[in-house]
């Protein structure tokens, strides 16, 4: 009886308090505004996107993602990135999920007249570079906000209260 019993009064006030936290923690209705440098994952935009949560979630109509609440619809966007079904978003997961949704073409530029091999080669090796400069930075960005806990991932808790923050918070 020592190992079980005792323990709950210890867990309650910590569930409580999650549970009071994820509903006093304000909604954001104006987020950040599109740029490289903000958190995406209090993007809206990229998170209620209901074309690519079709792209990852087969076994949903149209009909049932546009009858999903945003709340929902998030929650699949998280669900559906976690690609080794552990619970949590790791670095790679969180970079899948936000190059997905990022604009590539931004990165190249038009190939000059008379371009060799080698340097098409070069030049699209440094826009790889640079886009996966931006990427890790916004991995970067995202982690260092939203992981409470420093563990290196992003549980589905710390996701939605980053997601309820008021920006610049």
């Amino acid at each position: 009886m020592a190992g079980g019993v005792a323990m709950w009064p210890a867990v309650v006030p910590t569930v409580v308090g999650l549970a009071l936290l994820l509903f006093l923690v304000p909604h954001s209705r104006c987020l950040s505004p599109e740029g490289y440098g903000e958190n995406k994952f209090r993007d809206a935009q990229m998170l209620q996107d209901k074309g690519h949560l079709k792209e990852h979630v087969k076994e949903l109509s149209e009909d049932d993602i546009n009858n999903m609440t945003p709340a929902e619809r998030e929650f699949h966007f998280f669900k559906s990135h976690d690609s080794d079904k552990d619970h949590y978003l790791d670095g790679l997961e969180i970079m899948a999920a936000v190059s997905h949704n990022s604009d590539y073409d931004s990165f190249r530029r038009p190939a000059p007249e008379g371009e060799t091999a080698e340097q098409e080669r070069d030049r699209t090796d440094r826009e790889h570079q640079e886009r996966m400069t931006v990427f890790t930075g916004l991995v970067d960005k995202i982690l260092s906000e939203d992981d409470t806990n420093n563990d290196g991932m992003i549980s589905y808790i710390e996701y939605v209260i980053s997601r309820r923050r008021e920006p610049g918070t």
